[in-house]
């Protein structure tokens, strides 16, 4: 039975809108398949996507694991020699792929586009001055003492952040299982069990194994411009997991406990809290330099790139501001930068499946779906050879 293709002309429009080369330049030598560190056998890449986004095949790239297994290292655009750039293409078809999958769609497609933005922070300053005006605080600041709870109470503060989680795992629970049904329906056989790939995955991504072998395994001595990757994306994602570790943490000390903050310099959640942010800060300002200092080489950002690591890195800083006013005891500084570092962070939880921050989601899928399949096929391996 002959298969009808249904190219999608918009869509290979879009794609070449997310700074992907004139995909004309590509003649399918296999060469980015050839040197990929992360390619296998079984799912070459990124070759047969470079195909499908030049015939505007949708549904078929959009459907498939390997965009997000690709861990960006830019050894494919390295060794292109007709500098195609599919690196660009990869990196554009992940972007297009939060918005296609994203519940509900309007969300997606708001953190994709500027003219959004306003929308999406009136949201949250909303929410907080609803609260504000309910407790009576907004006709001036707490008197005495610098204590935020002063401003919010930790109930409220809670609350709105607890529905906050709820609605971004929500999302990314619909998010994830349309791009699983996809990948599903894409492929006849089915996958092993879901559990033991799991607890693959999960040590993957802990080790960062994939992100190791695109530096421990280089096919030759080209520079790819993204030897930073590993190291800084560990930085950037341990700091974060710190940064909720410490969140959880002073929930737990003031509920369980009665213990009030704040909480001195010196108690060890506060030192884990100031390490993941400066960790945190350390990982941003590497990507920074990189995608600023070496953009004609390593391909410009997107503006969803830009986004995500302008509003991490604000959250990140006015969070350091509010603990550094509070202790010089600027009350007229310091109570208006925890107002806006509330709303940094309600923009960070709850469109995380819908920025760029849904690589959590939609990476963490692909390499479950992966690891299902090679499982299913009897070859299991340690799960730093995901893609073997």
């Amino acid at each position: 039975m002959i298969e009808k293709l249904e190219p999608d002309l918009d869509f290979k429009r879009r794609i070449i809108g997310l700074d992907a080369r004139d995909l004309s330049y590509c003649y399918q030598c296999g060469t980015c398949s050839a040197v990929c560190p992360v390619s296998s056998e079984e799912n070459p890449f990124p070759r047969k996507e470079m195909i499908w986004v030049q015939w505007g095949l949708k549904e078929r790239a959009l459907s498939n694991s390997s965009i997000w297994l690709c861990h960006q290292c830019g050894t494919c655009s390295a060794y292109c020699p007709r500098d195609a750039k599919p690196a660009n293409v990869m990196a554009a078809l992940r972007d297009y792929s939060i918005t296609h999958y994203a519940t509900p769609r309007f969300f997606g497609v708001a953190l994709s586009h500027p003219k959004y933005l306003p929308l999406l922070f009136a949201l949250p300053v909303a929410i907080l001055l609803a609260i504000l005006a309910g407790l009576g605080n907004l006709g001036g600041l707490p008197e005495g003492r610098i204590v935020f709870a002063k401003l919010f109470p930790d109930f409220y503060v809670e609350a709105l952040f607890d529905i906050a989680v709820g609605l971004a795992v929500l999302g990314a629970l619909a998010g994830g299982a349309r791009y699983w049904s996809a990948m599903r329906g894409a492929r006849a056989d089915g996958g092993g069990s879901f559990w033991t790939a799991l607890a693959q995955v999960i040590r993957e991504i802990l080790d960062h194994g994939q992100f190791k072998r695109c530096i421990d395994e280089p096919v030759g001595s080209r520079p790819t411009h993204q030897t930073h990757l590993y190291k800084t994306h560990l930085a950037v994602f341990y700091g974060f997991l710190g940064l909720v570790a410490t969140t959880a943490s002073v929930g737990v000390g003031i509920h369980f406990f009665d213990y009030l903050t704040p909480w001195p310099l010196w108690h060890p959640v506060k030192i884990l809290g100031n390490v993941s942010g400066t960790a945190l800060v350390v990982g941003l300002a590497v990507f920074f330099w990189h995608r600023i200092g070496e953009q004609a080489r390593a391909g410009k950002s997107t503006y969803a790139d830009w986004l995500f690591l302008i509003i991490l890195a604000l959250a990140v800083f006015t969070g350091f501001a509010c603990e550094s006013l509070r202790l010089a005891d600027l009350a007229a500084l310091a109570y208006p930068t925890y107002f806006v570092h509330l709303t940094l962070v309600f923009f960070l939880l709850v469109y995380l499946p819908y920025s760029k921050f849904g690589h959590l989601v939609y990476r963490t899928t692909a390499m479950l779906y992966a690891r299902s399949q090679l499982n299913a096929r009897g070859l299991v391996a340690d799960a730093s050879d995901l893609a073997k």
